[in-house]
């Protein structure tokens, strides 16, 4: 926890201005936790986030936060999502209170298209921004099953931003979702931009049960292992980068908010934030990226 606060305080120190401070992660995310411990021990790290950010106000830091899951709570070993009124409007408030400040965005977390559609809901959401705990709504697209749908849904219902995951590997539904969040004038949030760390030199294919990544498909991650290894890798080497730097140029050649990253020290951080200089990818590279993305996705003959 006190690596996590020097971490935080050294990167708002430096003038990044963190978009989102994920509280999951770390040198203990493959520990058990047993249940009982999960809510405090969550509890403990989000207020541990917001006293740091609470101590230093006077900097231009944007909060991010998510909301739809309750903290704490597993059955079944799975956490359970809540987006009743109640539920959301009481979350909001608290995270409010734990921060000391207003919510830059609130993004409902991975919500299905009917709770999109809630316009309750999103009547009780835009109260809160008029009580002055929340500027703008959002919403963060997932689990990757019906996220065109989802994504275009949101924007249909007047949300001012939405988050999903684009990279080399996986360009659609992303494509998509950024020429009509562009046409709507919403804010465009990607993540994931080295596809579950494929486009890095730390590339694996098994990941522990607890690590989220576990959820990725095995036989994706191997095929998308080999692909980047004999035909992306290549192409940053021609371009004097690595993979890694190839992977968020590429993200930001096009028109879109900002990119989540997942950075666990200081020098990985700047290594991205260096990346974004504003010299990304031209036509070319971007059109042979995209013919690289539909032979990868091109369906597999059968003989």
């Amino acid at each position: 926890m006190s690596r996590s606060r020097r971490s935080l305080e050294e990167i708002i120190h430096s003038g990044v201005k963190i978009y989102g401070v994920n509280t999951g992660l770390g040198d203990l995310y493959n520990v058990p936790v047993s249940p009982e411990d999960v809510a405090k021990y969550s509890l403990d790290i989000l207020n541990e986030v917001a006293r740091v950010l609470s101590e230093l106000l006077g900097y231009d830091v944007n909060v991010f936060t998510k909301v739809g899951y309750e903290v704490g709570k597993l059955v079944n070993g799975r956490h359970v999502q809540n987006f009743s009124v109640n539920y959301i409007v009481n979350a909001v408030r608290e995270s409010f209170r734990r921060l000391g400040r207003r919510i830059t965005l609130l993004q409902l977390h991975n919500p299905p298209i009917s709770v999109i559609r809630d316009r309750e809901l999103h009547r009780a959401l835009l109260k809160l921004v008029d009580e002055g705990y929340i500027e703008h709504l959002g919403v963060a697209l997932g689990p990757e099953t019906n996220v065109l749908s989802e994504g275009l849904a949101a924007i249909d219902e007047g949300y001012e931003a939405i988050m999903f995951v684009f990279n080399i590997l996986e360009q659609e539904p992303g494509r998509t979702l950024i020429r009509r969040g562009m046409e709507n004038a919403v804010g465009l949030i990607t993540r994931v931009p080295h596809a579950s760390n494929v486009l890095t030199d730390r590339q694996e294919v098994n990941f522990g049960s607890r690590d989220h990544r576990s959820l990725r498909d095995r036989d994706w991650l191997a095929r998308a292992v080999g692909f980047t290894n004999t035909r992306i890798r290549p192409i940053a080497k021609s371009l004097g980068m690595d993979l890694e730097t190839l992977a968020i140029k590429y993200v930001l050649t096009y028109p879109i908010s900002t990119v989540m990253v997942t950075a666990t020290s200081i020098d990985e951080l700047v290594k991205y934030v260096n990346a974004a200089d504003g010299n990304y990818l031209n036509s070319d590279v971007i059109k042979t990226l995209e013919k690289l993305y539909a032979e990868f996705t091109e369906p597999i003959a059968v003989k």
